[in-house]
């Protein structure tokens, strides 16, 4: 890539300046209409941060990718929140398009088993337990959720 479409890429783009390395690997999740919500969510109880949030409205000028279809104007195109040294992608998708998450789970391991009771809970909290909150081999604390937005996740307290 040239300097100059780096740069023009950057400004496009302004969550690919904090990319540290030549690649990265992240989750990009699919709703019908709660990434908002499900994002602002999350970043409040993992105690992240909203790096990108933008709307289909204000973006018409924009090209889609190919193959892809605007949502409401008040729907998210694109979103990214960072929390600690991992990062969470995300947009909305029109109803009538959107397939529900499955044959996948988001992996969430903290140190403290406390940490991993509170954060299961809250993920539990109108959503859909699998496997309940237990000690492991492998860990102190161990659960399966799929939260009120849809996404699945494995929850792991370590100590």
């Amino acid at each position: 890539m040239t300097a100059e479409a780096l740069f023009k890429y950057r400004n496009r783009f302004p969550y690919a300046q904090q990319m540290e390395s030549q690649m990265n690997i992240a989750p990009q999740l699919a709703f019908s209409g709660q990434c908002r919500q499900a994002f602002e969510f999350y970043v409040q109880l993992l105690d992240g941060k909203i790096v990108v949030m933008n709307t289909f409205g204000g973006n018409e000028d924009r090209a889609l990718p190919p193959g892809s279809t605007a949502g409401e104007a008040d729907q998210i195109r694109f979103a990214e929140i960072r929390i600690r040294d991992s990062v969470l992608r995300g947009n909305d998708v029109p109803k009538d398009q959107f397939i529900p998450m499955k044959g996948f789970s988001i992996s969430l391991h903290v140190k403290k088993a406390d940490d991993a009771r509170r954060i299961f809970d809250a993920l539990s909290d109108g959503g859909l337990v699998t496997t309940p909150l237990s000690k492991v081999d492998w860990a102190a604390q161990f659960g399966m959720v799929t939260d009120k937005f849809g996404v699945p996740w494995i929850i792991l307290g370590l100590e």
